[in-house]
């Protein structure tokens, strides 16, 4: 694809750099391009020849679009791309194929936040080894299972966003595929309880948990555990960490989450074992048993 020039709504034009706003359509350039820039407009897919000849190019960004069709090889000839932005567009789930960026190997940041993505597949970053950057801020993410990100191959992943989405379960072993992780944000998502699902991610150094739902009770006490630590070591940042607000607890004394600990916390079902060891004779046993039933009944009139 060649052109001489540039419709009026390109601010750049030139042999290797084209940034151009309020397109409606995915316009013909150089095969020199290095930098291509088409935001701020109407386009709405992307098809497989739109970017076929473009083999130098090393940024691509198409934010604030109205794509939501994808082909499933519109980037395939694009091996030295390194930025791919596809932000604020109406990107879903099924827009995305496992081959959409299996060609980037290059590839170090992709945008893909301000979407309509629900359900995270592992296996479209199956081939994205140098991916360092991941964004998914701002979509419809509800779950976060042990396997969301096992079929991918993100282990130089560094940086993950999955800020202001809808997420409500996270799973202990969700990041286990991701070894060089150092920064995470679960900020604004509807997490009530979550397990520690950090504690083996030893390169993190920057999480952000604000502003969820936290239900203060011995479900979360394993993760206040953890942040606590988290926060006293000098190269971590847990940002608003003290601020982490209880939106319900069981404990009223209980506000926020690094308030919680083994011995304030309360379970969601209080239950009370009485265990003794008799050995002997049968009135032995007798009298054990009857200290048991006593036992049982003092608790029993106790917390009715």
């Amino acid at each position: 694809m060649h052109t001489t020039s540039c419709p009026a709504s390109c601010v750049v034009c030139s042999e290797d750099a084209i940034i151009c706003h309020k397109l409606s359509e995915i316009i013909g350039v150089p095969e020199t391009t290095k930098v291509l820039m088409l935001t701020d407009g109407q386009i709405d897919s992307v098809d497989n020849g739109n970017f076929s000849d473009l083999s130098n190019i090393t940024l691509l960004g198409l934010s604030n679009n109205a794509i939501a069709d994808i082909t499933a090889h519109a980037f395939h000839n694009l091996t030295v791309l390194r930025v791919l932005l596809l932000d604020h567009n109406l990107i879903t789930s099924a827009s995305i194929f496992d081959s959409t960026f299996s060609q980037l190997q290059s590839l170090e940041i992709l945008q893909l936040g301000n979407n309509a993505i629900r359900v995270i597949d592992g296996s479209w970053f199956r081939d994205t080894r140098s991916l360092r950057t991941l964004q998914l801020e701002g979509n419809l993410i509800t779950r976060l299972e042990s396997g969301t990100f096992t079929p991918a191959n993100l282990r130089s992943l560094e940086s993950l966003d999955l800020s202001d989405n809808l997420i409500e379960h996270l799973d202990r072993d969700s990041f286990q595929a991701l070894p060089q992780l150092r920064r995470l944000d679960l900020s604004r998502n509807s997490l009530h309880t979550a397990p520690d699902a950090f504690s083996y991610l030893s390169w993190l150094s920057a999480l952000n948990l604000d502003y969820n739902q936290w239900n203060c009770t011995c479900e979360l006490q394993e993760l206040s555990s953890f942040l606590s630590s988290y926060m006293q070591a000098p190269d971590k940042v847990l940002y608003n960490g003290r601020q982490l607000v209880c939106l319900s607890a069981a404990n009223p004394a209980v506000q926020t989450v690094l308030q919680l600990t083994e011995a304030n916390c309360v379970p969601p079902n209080r239950n009370i074992t009485v265990l003794i060891k008799a050995k002997g004779s049968v009135s032995a046993q007798r009298c054990a048993r009857d200290v048991s039933l006593a036992a049982f009944f003092f608790f029993a009139g106790k917390f009715s």
